[in-house]
């Protein structure tokens, strides 16, 4: 009988602790760090460890990733740094359907949310994520369902400013650590989202915790190699870790391919 009363003991501890955790991660979602700049026009910043990225273009603003907070705090601290604010915003690039890169974008009234067709119902909620960390962290963060209105589908080319030297973002279908994973280039910069993580100076592949098919991952990692060979690729910024040091992207990428 003591046993018992020992366990049922140990069960509510365990109970109020794993509830203590997850309102202290929802109140730390809505407290974005510092704004670092990539380079001029592109910023970044991160909550709970989730990066958002935002490039200003002309006089518009277009998003990679949203971020994890249903709120919108760290897209409303990139939007105060480029002088803009969300009616400025005309696109979120969304690089896969986990919560903690779509939550953000239930705040953004007519923007045009571009995501790989693979991940709309991942995204809509209406499939859980697969890897079993990502099941308790989105069920402990009650992310909101959103909805693409602009399905990716294969590799393609979006143009975002409608000038003489229209500037586009090169989109790159990557299914691996998500069946609708997609990697974006904008002006030498390339956001990877979770199908790699930039930590202790180097890219490596996404974290094994948070990945339900890692091979399928590091296939799709050599085969953006291979998309991107002709490209100016300056930077590779990642959903979690930020970014490589500029100048050393494509070289970081090859590191990473050749040790895959």
């Amino acid at each position: 009988m003591r046993a018992i009363k020992n366990l049922f003991v140990l069960v509510i501890i365990v109970a109020i602790l794993g509830g203590a955790a997850t309102v202290a991660l929802r109140v730390a979602r809505g407290k974005p760090s510092g704004v670092e700049e990539i380079k001029p026009g592109i910023v970044m910043v991160s909550s709970i460890s989730s990066y958002v990225y935002a490039a200003k273009v002309g006089n518009k603003v277009i998003l990679f990733d949203a971020g994890a907070d249903p709120g919108g705090k760290t897209i409303d601290a990139l939007l105060a740094w480029l002088h803009a604010s969300r009616g400025d915003i005309t696109d979120v690039f969304v690089t896969h359907g986990h919560g903690d890169h779509t939550a953000g974008i239930v705040g953004l009234g007519g923007v045009k949310i571009r995501m790989g067709a693979g991940d709309i119902a991942l995204a809509e909620r209406k499939v859980p994520p697969e890897a079993l960390a990502g099941k308790a962290m989105t069920a402990a963060m009650s992310y909101p369902a959103v909805t693409a209105t602009d399905p990716l589908t294969g590799s393609t080319t979006i143009e975002v400013s409608p000038d003489k030297d229209a500037k586009k973002v090169k989109a790159f279908a990557i299914p691996g650590h998500t069946p609708g994973s997609y990697a974006f280039l904008y002006d030498g910069v390339l956001f990877a989202g979770d199908a790699m993580v930039f930590k202790q100076g180097r890219l490596d592949p996404a974290i094994k915790l948070f990945d339900a098919h890692p091979d399928d991952n590091k296939a799709a990692i050599k085969q953006l190699q291979k998309q991107t060979e002709n490209e100016e690729i300056d930077t590779i910024c990642t959903g979690h870790g930020g970014c490589t040091p500029k100048g050393l992207g494509r070289n970081q990428l090859a590191d990473l391919v050749a040790r895959l």
